[in-house]
């Protein structure tokens, strides 16, 4: 039987495996997670166990003592340094989840503990909470927990409420879409028939288009920016489990295969022309080594290029832009498809390892040029939303074929959509808009091969891009403040990422505030790349190859 250590180390990295850096995580941990955590991990459990059941009896062996919970010792790290109260923690998540919310989509204080002493197997005690568990006794697990997160280049979710709700806003932060909301959802993917080839960007917009079928969902819905691509993340899981499992729940859904989702990556030939390839994303919490895509007859091995998304690779047509196609993949008992899903658009940002190449790495932000591609029968509403002053691109539309049209240096340049009616470009209107109207960038310097991170000596600067005339920048390092003063929206700010640290940096101006984490590390930190002797290539002299400025050893 696995142990609480075991336990929590896997909850650790399933969360955040396959998560691009600088992205928000969430601590999310339901019985189907466990599950399928357990599964992948160790196997299938023996007759009558679940792994949510071992979950449960690893965390009440190690952390409740004569009837009394214990967390003090708890505070420390394991030998990697990685924090001990994770799996109490996505115990406290676990108790959340179970819960039903009422029509304010609230929690209560008191049933929440009720619930997480039945959790722990300890009851309530007298001040409301189980014992041995006295107020805010959790929150240092929390905090620690956030700095793990935020070390490693992680945007940590777990936030504290006010008053009553203080405590029990940690763990309910963490719960996205809960037992019961997967239910309803599945229910509506049920009744209106939403099919498997969908990515989360479509299935968000058409459950807007539809109507929420409950007041959580209908807030997640509204959700913007980075936020509301971890919703789209979570609901395209349910609609892969509503597919791969038929409904069902447990251990049957953690054996049910998914699918990858792949994303377009734009590059341009020696003629200028230019070419899409596939570029799928790492599916988060979900460990997959040798997979391998049959493309059109053709064998590949998916390799990770980045945290997040594998290399991209072959060739997308322009016909398939349309209807979507879908790829088998082999060698995975928990993948059986790599999809490009059938879209009327696709918004390509630039690709910040490799100049002048775009993808699909997430929403745009503030003062960000991107390639917008997109179905012809679009272009009427997008022209509109230019003449009223709500975006601007360079040149002319350029055909790529089968009725899609590319734009080029397209940003936003104004923040009033919801006074612009979107016509028949709903989902791409959603897209579009952006997020509170403030982003940070940074640009230049020298980046390491874990993406996200540069070098001390070689940082970029960094600017914030709003829509008003005054912004204001705030720098933290390792939780302290180091800069802060207005500045001129688009104008660079140097010098104040110049030594090794985690940064955090918020731009704000309205009220309203974006933040960056930047990571800049010492150059002890580059690794070493293996090299590798390229086939047929290079002079053979006996005992070594020369290739190029370098000499291999047979």
């Amino acid at each position: 039987m696995p142990s609480y250590y075991d336990w929590n180390t896997a909850l650790i990295e399933h969360v955040t495996h396959g998560a691009p850096l600088g992205s928000t995580v969430y601590l999310e941990v339901s019985e189907d997670t466990l599950e399928r955590v357990g599964v992948q991990r160790w196997g299938v459990p023996g007759d009558g166990a679940t792994w949510a059941g071992d979950f449960l009896a690893a965390v009440q062996e190690s952390a409740v003592r004569a009837g009394r919970v214990d967390v003090s010792w708890m505070h420390g790290g394991d030998p990697q340094g990685w924090p001990l109260g994770v799996a109490f923690l996505g115990a406290m998540v676990l108790a959340a989840s179970q819960m039903q919310t009422d029509v304010a989509a609230a929690v209560h204080e008191r049933n929440y503990f009720r619930r997480l002493g039945g959790v722990l197997g300890v009851g309530v005690g007298s001040q409301g909470r189980p014992p041995g568990l006295p107020v805010g006794e959790e929150e240092p697990l929390w905090a620690a927990w956030v700095r793990f997160l935020r070390a490693r280049g992680f945007d940590s979710t777990a936030r504290g409420g006010e008053g009553p709700q203080r405590f029990i806003r940690y763990p309910i932060s963490q719960s996205l879409v809960s037992a019961a909301e997967r239910e309803r959802l599945m229910r509506v993917f049920a009744e209106r028939a939403y099919p498997a080839g969908w990515d989360g960007e479509t299935v968000t917009s058409r459950l807007r288009a539809d109507g929420a079928p409950s007041v959580k969902v209908r807030e997640l819905l509204q959700r913007t920016g980075s936020a509301a691509e971890d919703v789209q993340s979570a609901l395209l899981d349910v609609l892969q489990a509503f597919h791969a499992s038929g409904g069902a729940a447990g251990v049957s859904a953690a054996l049910s295969a998914r699918q990858l989702v792949a994303g377009l990556y734009r590059d341009e030939d020696w003629r200028g022309d230019v070419v899409f390839s596939l570029f799928p994303r790492q599916p988060r919490g979900v460990r997959l080594a040798d997979l391998v895509v049959e493309v059109r007859g053709v064998l590949t091995e998916l390799r990770v290029e980045r945290p997040g998304f594998y290399q991209p690779f072959g060739e997308v047509r322009p016909e398939e832009l349309s209807v979507g196609t879908r790829f088998p993949v082999v060698g995975s008992a928990f993948v059986d498809a790599l999809v490009l899903p059938a879209r009327e658009f696709w918004l390509l940002r630039p690709d910040p390892d490799n100049a002048g190449m775009f993808a699909s790495l997430g929403m745009p932000g503030v003062g960000e040029r991107v390639v917008l591609l997109l179905a012809e029968p679009l272009l009427a509403d997008v022209r509109r939303f230019r003449e009223e002053g709500l975006l601007g691109w360079a040149g002319e539309p350029v055909a790529v074929g089968a009725g899609w049209v590319e734009l080029r240096d397209v940003m936003v340049t104004g923040n009033h959509w919801a006074e612009v009616p979107a016509g028949n470009a709903g989902a791409l209107h959603d897209a579009l808009r952006p997020a509170g109207g403030v982003s940070v960038h940074v640009q230049g310097g020298v980046r390491t091969q874990r993406a996200g991170a540069y070098l001390v000596g070689g940082a970029p600067a960094v600017s914030v891009s709003s829509f008003f005339s005054e912004a204001f920048l705030t720098v933290c390092r390792g939780g302290r403040e180091i800069y802060a003063g207005p500045v001129v929206p688009g104008e660079e700010v140097v010098g104040v990422l110049d030594e090794v640290g985690e940064y955090e940096l918020t731009g704000e101006s309205r009220g309203v505030r974006a933040v960056r984490l930047v990571s800049v590390v010492p150059w002890e930190a580059l690794r070493v790349a293996a090299a590798a002797v390229t086939p047929d290539m290079g002079v053979d002299v006996g005992t070594a190859v020369v290739q190029g400025a370098q000499v291999f050893a047979k």
